[in-house]
């Protein structure tokens, strides 16, 4: 089945096919078609020359004294543009056809402006370098295999826009180690992250209703899943082979079998939940305890469960609801049923563990929780941004943190992100070794559209741009500390521009 499967996606991204058409006009190395004489519309194109290196396609061009807006990418704009190193996307640009950076094998990074609607299909087939994308606000649909087969990718920024994750969109992306998909997304589709080996934590928003078949299958690095209240349908081994997932969390009102080839070890179980499918939990070996927020037991069948597990499985049930469950059909067959301190108040607001604060300390991050006992994850990485001119090389290492806590009997915690990065103080001497350079560590968070900058030099300015170059906001650092409002929402890139030194994050 495995072999078939690749065999029809590697078909897949074969199938593009290059035609020929001629351009209207060039600028700035750029070619382009007009589109509409009356809308002063036009699309880029292939020309004379293949692109390379970084290309910024801009929202409008100047032509025979006309102002056109640049709203669309052409067929076969890009394709096998080997030298192409880096896109931006401009903000008026609302379509991108399939197979639109096919063979670009350098491509590196990837803004997409924010009127994009749709990443199509097979989008960045054969980009077996790309590492970073950014999404623009208006993407509605991330398109079946748009980024399959990119085992460079390591992070990926889903906005609240998106409603679907088509079919293996991320098929193969082994190096994706952390991906939250927000509440906005109804769907994700088969094969959606199958074989995402490096995926370590997912959470599936409130919102989305179906799973498709094999959708995390063979993800052998997930470790921790939550599962939303809002899902109906899960297809068949949607999570088979994750042989690292050691605990899940239910909100949905259903729980089917799912689970085959993992090694999960405690299970929670919502309030929501109402039912467990026959033989949901019989091949789950490594299983040993089940927590049940609900004061009414789930119905179950007595397959559910293999008979050893009725044996060796610790039930953990809501006070006041021991001798429920000790008198219900299934469940009273378990040998150890014990109470746990919960209370009918809704379990978002009890048992959430505390979202992490990150402070950046003794050359090193402090990360800590007011939820006592909880334990603390985190992903670092690291994109070290080069650019060159000439015979000058811009070099900055900016690392991207995200971390939540998770505690036996609660709801994880909110993720906190935060990105570090290095600027020069003023004053130290570029002419030294690099070693001998001076530099400073700078924390930055940001939440509800206002960015936190913790460190860097008293008296820097702090001034903060949209990707469209507009200055949305500014400060002064004082004590080490600037606050910036920018009214940038969530998913949004923001630029922000330390003592002449430019960091790109995005809002959360």
């Amino acid at each position: 089945m495995k072999t078939i499967k690749q065999l029809l996606i590697t078909l897949a991204v074969l199938l593009c096919s290059a035609t020929a058409s001629a351009y209207d006009f060039e600028v700035d190395g750029i070619y382009y078609n007009i589109t509409s004489i009356t809308d002063l519309t036009v699309e880029v194109t292939y020309g004379d020359n293949e692109y390379s290196d970084k290309v910024i396609i801009p929202e409008t061009v100047v032509y025979k004294s006309k102002v056109l807006k640049v709203t669309s990418i052409g067929s076969d704009a890009f394709e096998d543009c080997s030298g192409l190193t880096s896109v931006v996307i401009g903000n008026n640009v609302t379509s991108i056809p399939d197979y639109a950076f096919d063979g670009c094998s350098n491509l590196t990074s990837v803004v997409i402006g924010n009127n994009v609607t749709r990443i199509p299909y097979c989008a960045f087939s054969g980009c077996s370098n790309l590492t970073s994308v950014v999404i623009g606000n208006s993407v509605t649909s991330i398109g079946d295999y748009a980024f399959s087969g990119r085992s460079g990718l390591t992070s990926i920024e889903i906005p609240n826009s998106v409603t679907s994750i088509g079919e293996g969109a991320f098929y193969g992306c082994s190096g994706l180690t952390s991906v939250e998909i927000p509440n906005s997304v109804t769907s994700i589709g088969s094969d959606a992250f199958e074989d995402c080996s490096g995926l370590t934590s997912v959470t599936i928003g409130n919102s989305v209703t179906s799973i498709g078949s094999d959708a995390f299958e063979d993800c052998s690095g997930l470790t921790s899943v939550t599962i939303g209240n809002s899902v109906t349908s899960i297809g068949g081994y949607a999570f088979s082979g994750c042989s690292g997932l050691k605990k899940i969390e239910f909100k949905c009102a259903k729980i089917g079998t799912w689970f085959n080839g993992t090694s999960i070890e405690e299970v929670v179980i919502g309030n929501s939940v109402t039912s467990i499918i026959g033989g949901a939990f019989k091949n789950c070996s490594s299983l040993t305890n089940i927590h049940l927020l609900g004061k009414t037991p789930p119905s179950i069948v007595s397959n559910t469960f293999a008979e050893s597990q009725y044996a060796n499985l610790t039930i953990y049930v809501p006070q006041g609801s021991l001798s429920t469950y000790q008198s219900s059909d299934v469940w009273k067959y378990f040998w150890d049923i014990r109470e746990e301190g919960t209370t009918e108040t809704p379990e978002e607001e009890v048992n959430k563990c505390a979202t992490p604060v990150i402070t950046y300390n003794d050359n090193g991050l402090d990360i800590t929780t007011e939820t006592d006992g909880a334990e603390i994850h985190t992903d670092i990485t690291c994109s070290d941004a080069n650019s060159y001119n000439g015979d000058r090389i811009d070099l900055s290492a900016t690392y991207s943190i995200t971390t939540y806590a998770t505690k036996s009997g609660y709801l994880n915690s909110d993720t906190a992100t935060a990105t570090l990065c290095w600027i020069a103080v003023s004053g130290s001497s570029e002419e030294n070794s690099i070693i001998e350079v001076e530099a400073m560590p700078v924390l930055i968070t940001c939440d509800n559209g206002t960015i936190i900058i913790r460190g860097g030099e008293d008296g820097a300015e702090v001034v903060v741009y949209s990707t469209s170059g507009v200055a949305v906001g500014n400060d002064i650092i004082t004590n080490g500390n600037a606050t910036v409002s920018t009214g940038l929402t969530k998913g949004e890139t923001a630029i922000i521009n330390i003592a002449g030194k430019g960091i790109k994050i995005v809002m959360q």
